[in-house]
Order: structure tokens, then C-alpha cells, then sequence
């Protein structure tokens, strides 16, 4: 049998019917002759020249950057508890960021902040898989990056099992003693609601393995890098370019998907939810996510994110957004460690001297309080917009 490989659409390069016809021409050809002369090819493309690399801008974190010693994480072996020792966020600051200022996110964008809160309570070197999505897409414009780490592209489908072979490979060569044993690295997977969707297959794969990687999901409620298409993580009744609001619809027709309590029930170590909004939360789970990366298998952890263009609000509020999903308790922040699920912020405990209306008893007081709070609400909006009142 002979065999000719050709690989096209490289950089997004379309195709015609005339590389159609090339191909059929190539095997035709081969088809006479009896001989392939090129085995495998790339179809389209243009050399680089060799002599003109693409200019470094920003040099890779050194070790001395990324393990300043900042996060500490004990574990209590009576309980099994681990504890991260607080961290003042002055010194926080000045880690080295893994991803540098000079991206191209939209303005008001929680994404790239986020990250960067994230990965300051990362000690040491990161390896980062990016699935396709807005992060990728702002930071990684050919031949420039925004990465100070080791990263990868990957396409939606696929990006866990990606990460997962490269955790493998090198746990193997460092058996085989082809890497240092003493290196130690973190692997993160960093993947969109929309790439959780598409990839969810192989992230379940390498849940119920348990990979010793972290996936962490940040999650603006739809696919806002191609234009606001609903995801999963859309909430009911929410409009996006794809769940229209008017007489045939009333936004998004079912609720959004809990991926936390998905990945818990696969019985990984350690599932987090965090946001930019409760900074030192987050922080302190990205601690304890490295470590049950390291020592025990795979770690999630979802992090809501303000979209300011395809939320329609103001760049300048998004984390007050975020804070109110958490405090209205749309978005709970919360882990489940080992099994055990534990809230990291409760809003019921906010105001002591109002929580005992939370109890059957006291129902027809809360809701008293509730419809005349909503009846003044009411009597303010109307006579802001009645003009002479």
C-alpha cells in the first residue's frame, strides 16, 4: 500500500478545491508510478527564514523568582488538615507575575488578574496547558508571548489528556533517570467554561485517573471569545448571542451546569471555587491545590470571572459583580477536601444580629422585611424615573 501524509490549515490557512485537486493529482501520480516521492508533507506552507528568529522581549522566571518561599502548607498528620500559613499581601506582590502586562484582553477583563492571583500561591516552576479560549487567544499572538513559563496551546477537545501525557512522561524519564529527580514541577491545565464543555470527555478521563495536575477553570459564562455564544456555565434566563431575549424566548432555557460537584464525585483529592473578588481565599486554595497536585493526584477548581463586554456592565465594577454572586450565594465559595466539603465563606454569618431570622420560626418576620425592602426599592426606581420627583 502506498501511503502519502499531507498536513494543511496550519496558522488557519484555508482550503480550496484546487489543493483538493493537488492532492488527487499526488495520488494519481503515485498511482501510475508505482512510487511515492514525498512521504510526508506539510501543504502550504512558507519556510522561515532561520536567520531571522523572533526576538525575545521578556526573559523565562528564573528559580529564584518563582520559589521565593512565600507559601508554606503544613499538614496536621492527626486530622489530615493542611494548613497555609497567611501570607500579607504586600509580599504577594512582589512575586515575578507568570503572565506579563502587554496582552490583548479587553479592557475590565478578570481573566488575566485571576490568573496572576492565582499562581501567587504557586511555589517553584509551572508548566501551563492553555486550551483554546480567551486567555490563550490575548497572550499568545504569534511570535510574541505573554508566558514567562513553559506553556502550550491546545485545542478545546483534548487539552486534559494533553497535560496528562506530559505529566506521565515526565514522572517516567525522571524513573528511567533521563531528568533530575529533584525537579519538581507543577502542571496546570487552564481551560474556559466553553473548552470545559467541548473537553470535558478527557477531563473526566483524567479526573477518574487522577493525574497529578491541577485544572483550573475560569469561568465567564459563555463562549465570549467568539462573540457571547452561551456555554454551559450560562445561567437560566441570561441573554447571550445565542439565547435571545423577546416574544420567543426569555434567554438561556436551563440551568447552568455544576462542574464542581461533577469533578467531586469522581473522589479527586482537593475541588475549589474562588474568585478575584476574595483574593486571600483564593490564594490560600491555590496553596493547598499544589500541594494535593504534587503528593496525591488530580486537583479543579472553578474560578468566576467578570466579562464586562459580554455581561454589559461597567469595566470598572467587575469585582463588585463578583463579590455579589458570592455574597448573594449564586457562586458559593467553597472546597471539598478529601471528601469533605467545607464553605470558605459563608454570607449568612456576615451580621450576627440579623441571623436568627434564617430559622422556621422567625419566616413571617424575614418575610416582612424582605417585601418592604423590595417596596421602597420600588418607590426609589419609580420616582427616579418619574421626572419631577
Amino acid at each position: 500500500t502506498l501511503c502519502l501524509t499531507r498536513i494543511y490549515g496550519l496558522g488557519g490557512k484555508d482550503f480550496y478545491a484546487e489543493d483538493a485537486e493537488e492532492f488527487f493529482n499526488l495520488a494519481l501520480k503515485a498511482a501510475e508510478t508505482g512510487q511515492v516521492e514525498t512521504r510526508f508533507e506539510y501543504h502550504g506552507v512558507t519556510p522561515g527564514d532561520p536567520q531571522k528568529p523572533p526576538m525575545q522581549v521578556l526573559p523565562p522566571l528564573t528559580k529564584e523568582e518563582t520559589s521565593p518561599g512565600l507559601v508554606q502548607v503544613t499538614r496536621n498528620e492527626e486530622t489530615g488538615e493542611l494548613k497555609v500559613k497567611p501570607i500579607a499581601r504586600w509580599q504577594l506582590a512582589a512575586r515575578a507575575k507568570r503572565i506579563t502586562p502587554g496582552h490583548g484582553a479587553c479592557p475590565g477583563c478578570g481573566i488575566l488578574p485571576a490568573l496572576n492571583l492565582f499562581f501567587k500561591g504557586i511555589e517553584g516552576d509551572v508548566v501551563i496547558v492553555n486550551h483554546t479560549g480567551c486567555a490563550e487567544i490575548v497572550t499568545s499572538g504569534y511570535p510574541f508571548s505573554n508566558h514567562r513559563v513553559t506553556y502550550i496551546h491546545n485545542l478545546f477537545q483534548n487539552g486534559a489528556a494533553t497535560l496528562a501525557g506530559l505529566v506521565e512522561m515526565f514522572q517516567e524519564r525522571q524513573r528511567r533517570g533521563e531528568l533530575p529527580a529533584g525537579e519538581d514541577i507543577t502542571f496546570v491545565m487552564i481551560s474556559g467554561d466553553g473548552g470545559m464543555d467541548i473537553g470535558i470527555g478527557a477531563v473526566l478521563g483524567a479526573a477518574i485517573r487522577s493525574h497529578k495536575m491541577i485544572i483550573l477553570e475560569y469561568d465567564n459564562q459563555g463562549y465570549m471569545n467568539t462573540g457571547s455564544q452561551l456555554s454551559y456555565s450560562t445561567p437560566l434566563g441570561h441573554m447571550t448571542s445565542t439565547s435571545h431575549v423577546g416574544p420567543a424566548q426569555a434567554g438561556k432555557a436551563f440551568h447552568h451546569r455544576d462542574t464542581p460537584q461533577i469533578l467531586a464525585a469522581c473522589h479527586i483529592p482537593y475541588v475549589f471555587t474562588g474568585t478575584e473578588a476574595f483574593p486571600d481565599d483564593l490564594v490560600r486554595k491555590a496553596a493547598k491545590a499544589q500541594w494535593y497536585a504534587k503528593r496525591e493526584g488530580l486537583v479543579y477548581g472553578k474560578v468566576l470571572i467578570a466579562c464586562p463586554l459580554n455581561w454589559r456592565s461597567e469595566d470598572r465594577v467587575g469585582t463588585k459583580v463578583l463579590e455579589a454572586a458570592v455574597n448573594c450565594r449564586f457562586f458559593p465559595l467553597y472546597e471539598v477536601e478529601q471528601g469533605i466539603t467545607k464553605l470558605t465563606h459563608d454570607p449568612d454569618s456576615l451580621m450576627g444580629k440579623t441571623r436568627h431570622l434564617l430559622q422556621p420560626q422567625y419566616a413571617p418576620q424575614l418575610e416582612a422585611l424582605e417585601a418592604e425592602i423590595e417596596r421602597r426599592w420600588q418607590r426609589l426606581k419609580a420616582m427616579h424615573e418619574h421626572p419631577q420627583l
